[in-house]
């Protein structure tokens, strides 16, 4: 199912995301950076849930 999928890769972007910040180097905002504020926000929603999913899938089976 398509969902499962994009959520999973929109974890592991956040994820990798997460690495390079600690590099001084942050792809969401590089990609969303000229959007406005309120969009990346939700972009970081998005990837928190997906994680949160992803999580919870790892557990249940």
């Amino acid at each position: 199912m398509w969902w499962k999928k994009t959520a999973l890769v929109l974890a592991n972007i956040g994820a990798i995301n997460w690495g390079l910040v600690q590099l001084n180097w942050n792809i969401v905002d590089k990609l969303i950076g000229s959007w406005s504020a309120g969009t990346a926000t939700v972009v970081y929603w998005l990837v928190a849930l997906c994680g949160i999913y992803g999580l919870a899938k790892v557990f249940q089976e």
